[in-house]
């Protein structure tokens, strides 16, 4: 009898630690696919979401079981705003905002409490003034991962001249450094990054140089270094490729180890096929000498993503999505299958990725993002027909020393046509194992499946998320962290836009 108690109890506690609860909330008939939103977090016992309805700005409150505490519009917001970032606190959050006046361009930071009020006076944190015809869209908000330093940088092309105005701004919006830089640019040739910002205020961004056209790879590679508070605007440094050429770096900032990780696959030869990966560590101090390594895929790798004759090709569809550190100072990538084709009078183009973007809203501002990545809302009468494959991910480790340690494949396989909202994955970091979050087939939106992966290497598959009603899909990708095992996602009901809380 005592052995069969301990027994059960043990089962009791599996099936209890697998187990998931889906909290959905209420929806609104005016919160259609054709919506913008962005998941803001979890403040003291609420959830807030921001949402823009046909330009109308607003907030909304949930509690813990999800029903709507109050909807706050944010009449402060202009009509000629085209841009809004969030920056979230414990007890507060700054809502950025850019608008056009005119011919000015303006950019303002609005403080708010947890109850979506506005706690003081809008704060300009920057102007341009712009011809008729130029691009508006010139303002970046990036910041460390602490959140005490808040960068607002602008970057303006004109007649092959560039410039890079940046602000650097502490918590309380106090201006601590500011920077101006012109320069040539070859727009055929030459891309620059992002910025990634430490949380002792330096800042890194990198240009790729390509040796032939725009849709080449790149040949060379140059990093910009600032140190915030110094009259020297950058220090910079040209990273050897040798013959290889790379495409597409993404960096990090590994406060812990006081390093920018530099990430990116690289080519043998110029339409060629993906080799492997580069790595760079860079001091975030421009103290200690760069560190970079090229880390070949071997054939056991291509194979387990691409069994058939077409495995030579199985990597050079890889966009890293992911880069999640360690405190050895090694990280973890994930990185997925992904690419388009479109249908131009009936006739499929598997090429467009590389030679056009695809649709993009008024939101995507970065001028140099290859792809976009965000929200779709739903738009009827385009002239062309996209289908988007999110395939299979890549999980790959890198030690300190930047060699290879392990790679992991976590097979699917996702398409659909003119709308990618449900496909590819989340990364739920649950601290002693990173969860990939994905709908498992295309027939049933409503069954997520959860795969985690641990330090180790190590592979579990979990139970499925699923809904009692068929008539929600879910949109993974879109989801926001709230808790240690805690996600809100976002969904489609019948038409219309919830939010579900799943605790794991």
């Amino acid at each position: 009898m005592k052995k069969w108690y301990i027994a059960a109890w043990i089962l009791f506690m599996q099936l209890s630690s697998d187990a998931q609860k889906i909290t959905f909330s209420e929806y609104s008939k005016k919160e259609t696919r054709d919506i913008y939103f962005e998941i803001l977090g979890k403040f003291d016992s609420s959830f807030i979401v921001y949402k823009n309805i046909r330009q109308k700005h607003m907030l909304t409150r949930y509690d813990n079981n999800m029903n709507i505490v109050e909807d706050i519009p944010l009449n402060f917001v202009p009509e000629r705003t085209f841009n809004i970032d969030f920056i979230t606190y414990r007890d507060f959050y700054y809502l950025i905002y850019q608008y056009q006046k005119n011919n000015i361009v303006y950019c303002k930071a609005m403080k708010m409490d947890l109850k979506g009020k506005q706690m003081d006076e809008p704060v300009q944190l920057d102007t341009t003034k712009i011809s008729v015809l130029a691009d508006n869209k010139i303002y970046s908000t990036t910041f460390s991962e602490d959140k005490q330093k808040i960068l607002v940088y602008k970057r303006q092309l004109r007649d092959q001249n560039f410039t890079l105005v940046t602000k650097m701004y502490n918590a309380s919006l106090e201006l601590l450094d500011s920077t101006r830089q012109n320069t040539r640019f070859n727009d055929e040739k030459e891309i620059y990054s992002d910025i990634a910002v430490s949380n002792n205020g330096n800042y890194l961004f990198a240009k790729e140089t390509k040796r032939w056209a725009r849709k080449d790879t790149a040949s060379e590679l140059e990093i910009y270094l600032h140190k915030t508070g110094q009259s020297e605007p950058y220090r910079s440094y040209k990273l050897s490729l040798g013959k290889k050429l790379i495409e597409e770096i993404v960096i990090k900032t590994d406060n812990l180890n006081s390093n920018y990780v530099i990430n990116a696959f690289y080519y043998g030869q110029r339409k060629g096929s993906i080799e492997g990966l580069f790595t760079s560590f860079i001091d975030m101090n421009g103290e200690r000498s760069v560190k970079a390594k090229f880390n070949v895929f071997t054939d056991s790798l291509r194979y387990a993503i691409n069994s058939d004759d077409q495995a030579k090709y199985a990597f050079d569809n890889l966009i890293i999505r992911n880069t999640i550190m360690k405190k050895t100072g090694g990280f973890i990538i994930a990185a997925e299958d992904f690419y388009t084709e479109s249908l131009f009078n009936n006739a499929w183009n598997r090429q467009y990725y590389y030679n056009a973007l695809p649709y993009v809203n008024s939101y995507d501002y970065y001028l140099y993002n290859p792809y976009y990545y965000g929200y779709r809302p739903y738009i009827s009468g385009r002239q062309e027909s996209t289908r988007y494959y999110y395939n299979d991910m890549v999980v790959l480790s890198i030690d300190s020393a930047l060699d290879l340690e392990w790679n992991r494949v976590i097979h699917k396989k996702q398409y659909d046509v003119e709308n990618d909202n449900f496909l590819s994955f989340f990364n739920l970091n649950a601290g002693g194992e990173v969860h990939f979050l994905f709908l498992e087939n295309d027939k049933q939106k409503q069954v997520i499946s959860d795969h985690a992966v641990s330090p180790g290497g190590e592979v579990k598959r979990y139970k499925t998320v699923k809904s009692t009603d068929v008539a929600y899909g879910f949109m993974p990708r879109f989801a926001k962290q709230t808790g240690a095992r805690q996600i809100i996602i976002p969904c489609v009901y019948l038409g219309y836009i919830l939010f579900a809380k799943i605790d794991f």
